[in-house]
């Protein structure tokens, strides 16, 4: 064989929504760590490094903020 099949069938193209899965989260605009892991997100994301793409969403959801607490 000169042109040997290196996978078995077609490469499979998954829905928008498992990218929102992966990669979907809220940063807190106030917080400067939200916003350098949401910068880290997109360039990942940009250069195709879906690894690292994936650990920056993680750390923003992750992320812990303080919860104010309401008035009564």
């Amino acid at each position: 064989m000169t042109n040997p099949r290196t996978y078995p069938q077609q490469v499979a193209e998954l829905p928008q929504r498992v990218d929102d899965y992966l990669y979907g989260c809220d940063p807190v605009a106030a917080c400067g760590v939200c916003a350098a892991l949401a910068t880290e997100l997109a360039e990942a994301r940009e250069a195709s490094e879906y690894d690292k793409a994936y650990d920056a969403a993680a750390e923003i959801r992750n992320h812990p903020h303080p919860v104010k607490k309401r008035k009564r």
